[in-house]
C-alpha cells in the first residue's frame, strides 16, 4: 500500500512538472514577439533568408514575417510610416528620405561593396588608364550605390560630368547592361548578382566599386528602422541583431548550405549566386560601419543628391548592434568570429 501511494504521489508531481513546462512553452510562444521584415529578392539579403530558415529569429524571441518589396523606395516608405519594424533598401535612397525629414535610423548594416562597371570585352581596355571616365557615356541607376561611387570617381579624375563624362540614367541594371551590348554606352554601372549575370553575357568588369579611392568598404544596404519604433522596443532590435550576427556566422562558416538556402529566395543559378555572395569585392555583414555611411553621405552630397544638410549622426543607432554583439560574445567568449566583428566594431564605427 505503501509503494502505491508513493508511485502515486511521484505520478502527480510528474504530470504537475510537464503541465508546468506545457504552460512555460505556451508562454514563451505567446511572448514571442512579431517582427515584419521588408526585403528583396536579392544575394545582399541573404543574412536574413539564413536567420529565417536557421530558425535564428524564433530563437530570439521574434515571430518574423518577411515581406518582398519590389523596389527600394517602397520599402522605405512602408518603414518611415510603421508598417514594417525593418529592412534593408540600400544606403543612399535612405539617406535622401533622412535629408527630407523622414523619420527611419540606420542601426546595422546588411551587405557591402557589390558594385562594378561593366563594359564590352573588347573594350575594357579603354579603362585601364587614371581617367578612365574621360569621354565616356556610362549607362546608370539613379541613386544606387555603384551611381555615387563612379560619380565620386569622375570627380576624382577632375572630370565635369555632363562635359567630360555622361552619365545615363536607366530603369534598371538589366537596361544598363542592353545599353552596353547595343553600343548606346561604353559601360554600365551594375551590382549584384549582375556583376557576373553581365560577364555571362560576354561583358566584362573593368572596375569594381571598392578599387574607388575612398569606398574600399563602402556601404551598400543597411539596416532601417522607423526612429520612434527603435526608441521606444530597442530590445525587440537587439534580439533581430542577434539573429544577423548568428546568421552572419553561419554564413562565414556554411558556404553551401548558405547558398542553398540563398536560392530559395532569389530565382538565379546557383554558381552565379555563389560568385556574388562569396566571390570578388562583396560581402554581407551586420555592422553598421557608421563611419562609411558618413563618407558615403558626403558623397551624394558632392553629387548633388541630398540638397539640404542633415546631421547624419543623428540617424545612426550603433548602440543596438553593440549591445546584440556583447551580449553574444558574453555568452561565447572565445569565439573567434564574434571577436572578429568586436575588433571590425571598433574600426567602423
Amino acid at each position: 500500500m505503501k509503494i502505491r501511494k508513493i508511485l502515486a504521489v511521484i505520478l502527480t508531481l510528474a504530470m504537475a512538472l510537464t503541465a508546468a513546462a506545457c504552460g512555460t512553452t505556451e508562454k514563451a510562444a505567446q511572448e514571442k514577439q512579431d517582427f515584419k521584415l521588408g526585403y528583396l529578392a536579392s544575394t545582399g539579403h541573404i543574412l536574413y533568408f539564413i536567420a529565417q530558415e536557421k530558425g535564428y529569429f524564433a530563437e530570439e524571441g521574434l515571430n518574423t514575417e518577411m515581406v518582398l518589396f519590389n523596389n527600394s523606395g517602397e520599402g522605405i516608405t512602408a518603414v518611415a510610416n510603421g508598417k514594417l519594424d525593418a529592412g534593408a533598401f540600400g544606403s543612399s535612397a535612405p539617406l535622401v528620405f533622412m535629408s527630407k525629414g523622414s523619420p527611419i535610423t540606420i542601426f546595422g548594416g546588411q551587405m557591402s561593396q557589390g558594385h562594378a562597371l561593366v563594359a564590352k570585352a573588347d573594350k575594357a581596355a579603354d579603362f585601364a588608364g587614371e581617367d578612365y571616365l574621360r569621354g565616356r557615356k556610362v549607362a546608370t541607376i539613379r541613386l544606387s550605390s555603384g551611381d555615387i561611387v563612379f560619380r565620386a570617381a569622375a570627380r576624382q579624375q577632375g572630370l565635369a560630368i555632363g562635359q567630360d563624362v555622361e552619365f545615363n540614367e536607366m530603369e534598371s541594371a538589366s537596361a544598363a547592361m542592353e545599353a552596353v551590348k547595343n553600343g548606346a554606352a561604353d559601360a554600365a554601372v551594375v551590382w549584384t548578382p549582375f556583376r557576373k549575370m553581365a560577364e555571362k553575357q560576354g561583358l566584362q568588369v573593368v572596375k569594381y566599386s571598392p578599387e574607388v579611392a575612398g569606398f574600399e568598404n563602402h556601404p551598400c544596404c543597411r539596416q532601417i528602422a522607423n526612429s520612434k519604433a527603435l526608441e521606444k522596443n530597442p530590445d525587440k532590435y537587439e534580439a533581430f541583431m542577434r539573429a544577423l550576427i548568428k546568421a552572419y556566422r553561419f554564413y562565414k562558416e556554411n558556404h553551401a548550405e548558405s547558398i542553398e538556402i540563398l536560392s530559395k529566395y532569389v530565382n538565379i543559378d546557383k554558381d552565379v549566386l555563389e560568385a556574388e555572395t562569396y566571390g570578388k569585392f562583396v560581402e554581407s555583414n551586420p555592422d553598421p560601419a557608421s563611419k562609411a555611411v558618413e563618407g558615403f553621405y558626403q558623397s551624394m552630397r558632392d553629387a548633388g543628391y541630398i540638397e539640404k544638410e542633415v546631421n547624419v549622426q543623428e540617424h545612426i543607432n550603433t548602440s543596438i548592434y553593440e549591445k546584440a554583439l556583447d551580449s553574444l560574445l558574453k555568452a561565447e567568449p572565445e569565439d573567434k568570429i564574434l571577436q572578429q566583428l568586436k575588433s571590425e566594431f571598433a574600426e567602423n564605427n
